[in-house]
């Protein structure tokens, strides 16, 4: 769906709007999920929506749009769908009940590393400190995004990322393998990486019937 605000954003909170009827208001956003209770309330919507927006000189991305069942009923990755760099999925809390999760989506991902090895590459010239104060920045705005409940392996894996190629472009820095992991881990002793937290959102703490 193409822009209904040139300079609309969107922040890392999701916000979602139930409406029994097609004639509910919806805030301008960069993208919209739509939420029915019943199939048929659903399919009606798919069909009126291209027209409604005809109105307005808009138009539907046919490739990015459809509709999908996503019941508490039917948990696990399976039945997920990405809005926004997440991957949304229901599955069961610590206390069995069903939860709706985020997780970073394997596209952002992989963008993420790869931005990542793009910018440890080019400045492997640094000073160590300054290298890592740039690289904490970089790793504590990932983590405010993308620290929602349930995706803290996704945070980790970022981490890890980084400390591998550090290790791997500070060796090559010195024409010598002499930047050990124990050398590593005794630097970050004293610049320390942000830890990974999960943050929950209002929300997000409740089930979504």
């Amino acid at each position: 769906m193409q822009r209904l605000d040139d300079r609309s954003r969107m922040s890392g909170d999701v916000h979602v709007r139930f409406c029994e009827r097609l004639e509910g208001r919806f805030l301008r956003a960069t993208r919209l999920v739509c939420a029915f209770q019943y199939a048929r309330d659903a399919e009606r919507f798919y069909k009126a929506l291209p027209k409604r927006l005809e109105k307005f000189n808009l138009q539907v991305a046919e490739g990015k749009t459809n509709i999908l069942r996503f019941s508490r009923f039917q948990p696990g990755l399976k039945n997920r769908f990405c809005f926004l760099s997440f991957e949304f999925y229901w599955d069961s809390d610590t206390k069995g009940k069903p939860r709706l999760f985020r997780r970073t989506s394997r596209k952002r991902l992989q963008t993420a590393k790869c931005n990542l090895s793009e910018y440890i590459r080019e400045n492997r010239h640094m000073k160590t400190a300054l290298l890592l104060v740039s690289l904490r920045r970089k790793l504590r705005g990932h983590y405010n995004y993308f620290g929602a409940v349930g995706n803290l392996a996704g945070l980790y894996a970022v981490q890890r990322h980084v400390m591998e190629l550090l290790h791997k472009w500070l060796n090559r820095r010195s024409g010598r393998r002499s930047f050990t992991w124990e050398r590593l881990k005794h630097i970050l002793t004293f610049n320390p990486f942000p830890t990974p937290v999960c943050c929950a959102k209002t929300a997000l703490t409740k089930v979504w019937w």
